[in-house]
């Protein structure tokens, strides 16, 4: 048995910020000040982070988890209408072949898929509805459970054992993200991953150092997803640079096209990046 999990923006979808605008307005609607922030503390982190990073933006102070709550209930409020602007202005999007993606994965009895994304479960389905996707998703781990996506990814694979009763080892566990924090997450879980590079949010030096074991530019690469699922065979060998799987004979590829210390290399070997000399990877 395999479980695929899916995280939304950038990567299902191709949105851009999608969610911030109502970020920014709850806070504002529920502190009076408007929030100075950094866009980029938003990529690839949980909304349980996003939330709380908006409120101390606005307030200079942590918010309590009342407070976390009402800013919670107040987005979720407004997020219709900012997708119904995003409609209007034809800037919803969802990726790239995605959804005959996902068919083909569905085809497979011996596969199930599941999300695992930063947004909450509510916003999830908001999100994902107009592109028709959400019919696809009965389970996954989500933003409000924990702050970081380590812990969400655990929560998606306990709750899709339940779902689909079934115990799944890390082994059987297949994320696929956008940025190198997606990479980094499942690397921490020894679950396999991959990344979708068409949404362009990711830090390239970053995703690159992170080492996912596929990168593919959009779903439409779908042999090179199945054969890294092995769901297909490869008899005629795979474009270099794009495929990294761990055991494979190529890992000079990757060495060859980023120039990183071979200790950098023993990422292809480990399940989390704590076991490198370094602890870290950059």
């Amino acid at each position: 048995m395999k479980l695929v999990l899916f995280d939304i923006d950038g990567t299902l979808l191709n949105t851009g910020a999608f969610g911030v605008k109502s970020l920014e307005k709850a806070v504002e609607n529920i502190t009076g000040k408007k929030p100075k922030y950094d866009l980029t503390k938003f990529i690839g982190m949980s909304d349980k982070h996003n939330f709380a990073y908006m409120y101390s933006c606005a307030t200079g102070k942590k918010p309590s988890a009342k407070q976390l709550e009402g800013v919670k209930e107040e987005y979720l409020s407004l997020l219709p209408s900012e997708l119904a602007a995003l409609k209007k202005n034809k800037k919803y999007k969802a990726a790239s072949g995605v959804e005959n993606f996902i068919k083909t994965l569905l085809s497979f009895p011996n596969v199930k898929v599941a999300l695992a994304t930063g947004n909450v479960e509510e916003a999830s389905k908001i999100k994902l509805a107009p592109a028709g996707l959400d019919k696809y998703f009965v389970t996954g781990g989500f933003g409000w459970d924990g702050a970081k996506r380590t812990e969400l990814l655990k929560a998606a694979v306990k709750r899709a054992s339940k779902v689909f009763k079934h115990k799944f080892t890390p082994d059987e566990v297949y994320v696929i993200g956008d940025t190198h924090l997606d990479v980094i997450a499942a690397k921490e879980n020894g679950y396999h991953n991959a990344v979708i590079k068409e949404a362009g949010l990711a830090d390239k030096e970053r995703l690159l150092r992170a080492a996912a074991e596929v990168e593919a530019d959009t779903f439409k690469d779908e042999e090179l997803l199945l054969i890294w699922l092995d769901l297909r065979q490869d008899p005629k060998g795979v474009e270099k640079g794009s495929y990294i799987m761990p055991a494979s004979a190529i890992e000079h590829v990757f060495f060859s096209r980023t120039g990183i210390d071979e200790q950098r290399l023993k990422m292809f070997r480990i399940k989390k990046y704590s076991d490198l000399e370094s602890g870290k990877i950059w």
